[in-house]
């Protein structure tokens, strides 16, 4: 199932070292793996409008999770596993246009936040 940019919500977010044209900014999607198993994102679109400039760190919200979320960021194959019952922020290597997808199989609802910053890297069990 594909995500509706239409749908993603652009919040501000602390100041790092590098960041995007309009400063720092969260890319908030709600996604609900009881709906769907699998979700493809193409932020092209977004990108074109300079509504978001790129992704330097991926918060992801999983504590409502019975499985773990697996994200592949296209153009770096590199490949994020949040177990299930966690949250954390998760450094990534993602090239432009941003390009990635999530799946799981534990049904929940789970909220990620793209950031144009970078986050060190941390996790979390969630209680």
């Amino acid at each position: 199932m594909n995500v509706n940019q239409g749908q993603v919500q652009f919040i501000p977010s602390q100041n790092q070292l590098l960041m995007g044209k309009k400063g720092p900014l969260c890319a908030r999607i709600n996604m609900d793996f009881s709906a769907a198993p699998a979700y493809h994102l193409d932020m092209q679109q977004v990108q074109s409008t300079n509504q978001f400039d790129f992704c330097q760190t991926i918060f992801v919200d999983n504590s409502a999770g019975g499985a773990p979320i697996s994200i592949t960021i296209q153009g770096s194959g590199q490949v994020i596993v949040a177990k299930a019952g966690t949250q954390g922020y998760y450094n990534v290597v993602c090239p432009n246009p941003i390009v990635m997808d999530f799946s799981s199989a534990g049904g929940q609802l789970a909220q990620i936040l793209l950031i144009n910053v970078a986050i060190p890297g941390s996790v979390w069990p969630s209680a």
